[in-house]
């Protein structure tokens, strides 16, 4: 019984939550025998740096700037 119980635990406890990251990506990249994930085949560096940096503007039109005032 505590094996399966065990053995949930370990399902359901985020171990299968991998994510990958640019160094990850290139590792893969190195090895000519790997596998390329679909999450380093989408990369690019550009959009990471960009998102990091948050260097996009968001715009704002005039139904989202709403002013309310006390009277």
């Amino acid at each position: 019984m505590y094996k399966y119980l065990l053995a949930t635990l370990l399902i359901f406890s985020g171990c299968s939550n991998i994510t990958f990251n640019a160094s990850m990506c290139d590792k893969i990249a190195s090895d000519p025998q790997a596998v390329m994930p679909e999450e380093c085949r989408n990369y690019n560096e550009e959009e990471a740096q960009k998102a990091f940096d948050k260097t996009k503007h968001k715009q704002k039109s005039k139904e989202d700037i709403v002013e309310f005032s006390k009277e």
